[in-house]
């Protein structure tokens, strides 16, 4: 029976139960000695006649000393002063006779009763063993009934921590989000002193938190090499004081965590519960990875249903009014007529630039190869259609960027270069695209004829600038738009990686 003996019932009940001893036997002193789960050792939980500064060092391992060989072979014991104990003289200047008590629940072991009597008493008899015999049996009862009930209790708050843990992260529709709050509610309920967790990109592992922030300094490598690990043996890493646990569901890994722990690692039964947590944890993972999944395919196929709309009967509409205008202009028109008709042609044919922008724009983002790419390609078509200069400068190491955030980051971009073209009015737009291990830095100047932004921001008019937003916080990033009428725009935007 395992003891924890920060239970202030486990310290008061020894100690009543010395009392209660001490008057029955009529010993001096004494104490009561319990086996702690934590370190494995015999500590003095309650005493009586002996130095504090004494009773609050002694720490006795099984086998060790008289409380520990009594606890280890089960025997209770007499002892005078003057017998030989394994083979050494017992010589105590204050105590004449000592009962020796192990207190046993079947074959557990839980600690040891200590009563000592003065010099001036006669030594305890066989009849005084007996009946101290029955006092240990009378305590082990009474410890085995708090035991069950600190057991039970402990259940329950495990129960409700795991069942908190669900649901706080199960609020989330964030992947690094999720995951960094979830390290944080690990590390509490597994009592580790540091961690670390992450996320799988295909054959890359990328950290998205740790715990302390400043735990990559120094080991870094040594966690990415246990990450990689866990990766490829799709199984948990067990090294010295650390566990590296991977979120696999039917053979899909999603992330993994890294737990450190002062001392030893928790026992078999702990990381047992923490095991079974964590397989309900990767069906959260699991579930918000669908969710992300299936709401950008849904918001995908919307796009290309809109545009194909657009490009099969908008344009196409427009396309025979612009011809049927310039059939009407070859026939005999009065002057104000053909200028009418003219005026209309060239509508409609700024309309269908209009729309044919808008299909480029809104056409659905497919990112085949580097990032980098994709956005040059993009942004020289924008060029081609809307007659604005772009100077593009890209900075930093592409792949550090998450897959499964460069469509949201481009998506910012796009709607940006929307907002630009449609109304600013602007000639030249800067683009800063920065990147490295911290986040992602993009900086979009032009030179239009900007706008009241504190005024706007708030209309409904301005849902473009709200979804940017909107997307950039969903990353935990910062966004900013700064305009002044006749001075232009500048919108910038981190995000952490």
């Amino acid at each position: 029976m395992s003891l924890d003996l920060r239970y202030r019932e486990v310290k008061s009940l020894s100690s009543q139960v010395l009392s209660m001893v001490l008057n029955m036997l009529e010993g001096d002193s004494g104490s009561v000695m319990l086996l702690d789960s934590t370190e494995k050792v015999l500590r003095i939980t309650s005493y009586r006649g002996i130095p504090s500064e004494v009773a609050e060092k002694v720490r006795e391992s099984l086998g060790e000393g008289i409380a520990g060989y009594a606890l280890k072979k089960k025997v209770s014991l007499i002892l005078n002063s003057g017998d030989t104990f394994l083979g050494k003289p017992l010589t105590r200047s204050d105590i004449s006779s000592s009962i020796v008590l192990p207190v046993l629940d079947g074959e557990k072991r839980i600690g040891v009763i200590n009563i000592n009597r003065s010099l001036d008493k006669e030594a305890f008899s066989m009849e005084d063993l007996e009946f101290a015999n029955l006092l240990s049996r009378y305590f082990s009862t009474l410890m085995r009934g708090v035991l069950a009930f600190h057991k039970s209790l402990e259940h329950t708050r495990r129960i409700r921590a795991q069942y908190r843990i669900i649901r706080n992260i199960s609020k989330h529709r964030n992947l690094n989000f999720m995951m960094r709050h979830l390290l944080q509610d690990l590390v509490r309920f597994a009592k580790a002193s540091s961690g670390a967790i992450g996320t799988y990109e295909g054959d890359t592992f990328r950290i998205v938190g740790t715990i302390p922030d400043e735990l990559l300094q120094d080991l870094r490598k040594d966690i990415e090499n246990l990450f990689n690990k866990a990766m490829y043996e799709k199984k948990e890493i067990f090294i010295g004081n650390t566990i590296v646990f991977p979120f696999i569901h039917k053979d899909e890994i999603f992330g993994a965590i890294y737990l450190a722990f002062e001392g030893n690692l928790p026992e078999s039964r702990e990381i047992k519960r923490l095991r079974v947590l964590l397989r309900d944890v990767t069906l959260s993972i699991k579930n918000l990875s669908n969710y992300l999944s299936l709401r950008e395919a849904v918001s995908r196929e919307e796009r290309i249903r809109i545009t194909n709309i657009l490009h099969d009967r908008v344009c196409q509409g427009i396309t025979e009014g612009i011809l049927k205008a310039q059939y009407i202009k070859k026939k005999k028109l009065s002057k104000d007529v053909f200028e009418d008709i003219n005026d209309l042609e060239i509508l409609l044919k700024n309309v269908l630039n209009d729309v044919r922008c808008i299909i480029y724009e809104e056409k659905p983002i497919i990112l085949d190869g580097g990032f980098f790419e994709n956005l040059r390609k993009y942004i020289e078509g924008i060029e081609k259609v809307s007659g604005i200069k772009f100077n593009l400068t890209l900075s930093g190491n592409e792949r550090l960027i998450p897959k499964r955030i460069r469509e949201t980051i481009f998506s910012v971009i796009r709607e940006a270069i929307v907002n630009v073209r449609r109304h600013s009015g602007a000639s030249l737009v800067d683009i800063d695209f920065r990147v490295d291990e911290n986040g992602i830095n993009v900086d979009i100047v032009d030179d239009g004829i900007g706008f009241d932004y504190e005024t706007l921001k708030d209309k409904c008019n301005s849902f473009g600038i709200r979804m940017m937003e909107d997307r950039i916080k969903s990353l935990e990033g910062d966004f900013k738009i700064t305009s002044v009428p006749s001075r232009g725009t500048r919108v910038r935007f981190y995000v952490p990686l």
